[in-house]
């Protein structure tokens, strides 16, 4: 056999078989939520491996469906500015060798806003984010928890900071208070610029579907403190 080409490597389905896709779904989600995801009906009704995999491989819509059931669950993997700093910061906090890669991501849902905000947790002003606690429902999410290690993105992937959270609060959309306002660093730090930037992005993620934020919405605060940048990785050595 001849090797496998660039477009081959980049596919993320090159070389999963189509028995490990079932037993990783089956494990994280069940025949019954397979079923109701994919519209398949024969995972609704005492489904087996064996069965699955015979129908799957004779009705090609259905494996596909199965397919980018797969892509849209499994994790994405890890840019390489996040695995380089992660490798960075571990090499010069040996405190942290046994930690497992961090969960990276970039904060807001635009370009403009994520930069801002990754570099304000650079620079240690941004020390806190809010999430309401109706997405971490709504997208069968773990919440937060103290000792976490977080890799900040800019828009592009481009990693920026390790922080750690050192504090998680629930509180109400309006009884976030002005200190914690200052806390999350943006805009003028004020709380009725908080309110209105919050408010705009939950009422656009609820949007899809169809609901709305209300004042005593749910927000999980989670303060965090930034442990280490891209200003420490060019100083290493």
């Amino acid at each position: 056999m001849g090797e496998a080409t660039q477009e081959q490597l980049n596919n993320p389905l090159h070389g999963v078989k189509l028995q490990d896709i079932l037993e990783y779904l089956e494990a994280n989600l069940g025949w019954e939520e397979m079923g109701e995801a994919t519209g398949i009906n024969a995972f609704m009704h005492r489904p087996t491996l064996k069965s699955s995999l015979r129908f799957l491989r004779k009705t090609d819509w259905a494996r596909t469906k199965v397919e980018e059931l797969y892509l849209n669950t499994i994790p994405a993997p890890a840019p390489k500015t996040v695995i380089d700093m992660w490798a960075s910061f571990v090499a010069q906090s040996p405190e942290y060798k046994d930690e497992e890669l961090g969960e990276w991501f970039h904060f807001c849902d635009n370009e403009k806003d994520a930069k801002e905000c990754a570099q304000l947790t650079k620079d240690g002003i941004k020390q806190a984010s809010s999430t309401s606690l109706w997405w971490f429902k709504k997208n069968n999410e773990d919440l937060p928890e103290v000792g976490n290690l977080y890799i900040v993105t800019d828009w592009y992937k481009i990693a920026k900071a390790v922080v750690k959270v050192i504090k998680i609060e629930q509180t109400p959309f309006n009884e976030i208070t002005e200190e914690y306002a200052i806390a999350e660093g943006e805009g003028d730090k004020s709380l009725e610029h908080w309110k209105k930037v919050h408010w705009d992005y939950y009422s656009r993620e609820m949007e899809e579907f169809d609901e709305k934020p209300t004042e005593d919405l749910m927000i999980v605060c989670e303060h965090f403190e930034t442990l280490f940048t891209t200003d420490n990785i060019s100083k290493e050595d």
